[in-house]
């Protein structure tokens, strides 16, 4: 019974902060989210400690906060997850089967017919949740889904208002299952790792944007008051 009420705080409380629910000045309190919940404050604390073991989130003296990472620490969870996503693309197109091939295929074509850029970006999630499984390495698989966590809560997407945003990721997913179908390791491994290299640029830029908006909200404040 805990177990099963600590997993169900731990999905739900991982899918928020992967997702921006919780600000970087949040503090995440035992006895207040067992309230939420309407559990006791065990499964909330054991799911607190695996929160915090998957890097998402700190310990401070009243319960929890957003794990905050310095600019080294983000840069070094991109450099290792490109590696590890080349890793899986390679292998891919080493091991996938005909129903790996025709789910990305199937989900690459999905991700241009909707105009809903959410979607669109649940889409592209799912196209890579694919390349991962078509590798057939449960270790790269559960790496990567760690890791992608702690990039999605340090630096966030931000999806543009431009109606050819997705343009780029469309070609470079064509580029990985074109690869992946072909049997072309080397290639898919390329193709992925531009991909990454873009993603990272981007998100980095954004999160640059978002820090210096931070930066001067203060200064507006005090204009104001002026």
């Amino acid at each position: 019974m805990t177990a099963n009420a600590r997993d169900t705080v731990y999905d739900t409380l991982r899918d928020r902060l992967t997702h921006g629910r919780y600000p970087a000045d949040a503090s995440l309190i035992p006895q207040a989210l067992s309230e939420e919940f309407q559990v006791s404050r065990t499964p909330v604390r054991e799911a607190l400690a695996l929160l915090e073991r998957d890097g998402l989130l700190a310990s401070t003296r009243r319960g929890y906060e957003v794990r905050r990472r310095t600019d080294e620490e983000i840069l070094e969870l991109f450099e290792v997850r490109a590696v590890l996503e080349s890793a899986a693309a390679y292998a891919a197109a080493v091991r996938a089967t005909s129903i790996d091939i025709a789910r990305l295929a199937d989900l690459h074509e999905r991700s241009q017919e909707t105009d809903d850029p959410a979607r669109v970006r649940r889409l592209f999630n799912h196209f890579h949740d694919a390349v991962r499984g078509a590798a057939h390495n449960a270790t790269i698989t559960t790496l990567l889904r760690n890791l992608e966590a702690q990039v999605k809560v340090s630096a966030p997407w931000t999806t543009a208002v431009d109606d050819h945003v997705f343009d780029d990721s469309y070609a470079e997913h064509r580029a990985v299952l074109d690869a992946i179908r072909a049997g072309d390791s080397v290639g898919a491994r390329t193709a992925i790792l531009e991909h990454s290299a873009r993603d990272r640029d981007t998100r980095i830029s954004q999160l640059i944007v978002r820090m210096s908006a931070e930066l001067t909200e203060p200064d507006s404040a005090s204009a104001g008051r002026g």
